[in-house]
């Protein structure tokens, strides 16, 4: 699934949230939806050096937090076009990390690992810097 695409499903469930959370008097979700590492072959991706460092931090993170069930089992469409079917990569579960403090919920594949071990993915320098300063915080 492409990142604009997830991004807008992101919106519309905020959305929908919203006016539930607007008709029972609770309060709303503001955060701006961002979608990192959904990668599609179709499109060109940003590639370069990502700091071993950072993958550690985030493969904690995430071994720390809860994975979301997405529609359905992905394989990596990359490998499968390299003709690497037995040792391509598949996942299903996504996570989200909600940075308070810039009010954005970035959600993320999980194979996002192998995206940039693999194939040479660069996240978003607002994503690796958010990452890098967490100590904790809320992961979904």
């Amino acid at each position: 699934m492409k990142r604009l695409e997830v991004e807008e499903k992101m919106k519309n469930a905020r959305d929908s949230l919203n006016k539930f959370a607007i008709k029972n008097n609770h309060p709303t979700l503001s955060y701006k939806s961002v979608a990192v590492g959904y990668l599609d072959i179709t499109e060109e991706y940003p590639k370069g050096p990502v700091s071993q460092n950072f993958i550690n931090k985030l493969r904690h993170i995430c071994s720390n937090g809860l994975s979301l069930m997405s529609a359905g089992h992905h394989d990596c469409e990359f490998c499968i076009d390299e003709g690497n079917y037995e040792g391509r990569a598949t996942s299903c579960s996504e996570k989200i990390l909600i940075d308070k403090e810039n009010n954005i919920q970035y959600k993320f594949p999980e194979m996002i690992f192998h995206y940039i071990e693999e194939h040479g993915y660069q996240p978003p320098e607002d994503f690796v810097l958010f990452v890098m300063r967490m100590d904790g915080g809320m992961v979904i």
